[in-house]
């Protein structure tokens, strides 16, 4: 699977300080790219009434928004599960 990153999506990354969460992180990006769909990766779920919008928990508090169309994700935010869905998906 091809993987985009997003400005928005680094930006929200470095706004985590947490080593631990961080490490998270680069694992599931990894798995993302080593998988032949998104739906592999069992902490994946579509968000329901948004159409190719995905959501990834990687941590109790943390979750990843994701765009997936054509055997291409693309990673548009990442934040902490109370302010994550204020921003996610985009309207």
């Amino acid at each position: 699977m091809k993987l985009l990153i997003s400005k928005r999506f680094v930006k929200d990354t470095q706004k985590i300080r947490d080593d631990r969460i961080l490490l998270k992180l680069r694992k599931i990006i990894a798995a993302i790219e080593a998988c032949g769909s998104l739906e592999d990766i069992m902490e994946a779920s579509e968000l329901s009434g948004y159409s190719g919008y995905y959501r990834i928990s990687f941590d109790y508090r943390y979750r990843i928004g994701a765009y997936v169309a054509d055997n291409t994700a693309e990673l548009l935010r990442v934040g902490h599960r109370e302010d994550f869905y204020k921003y996610f998906p985009p309207a």
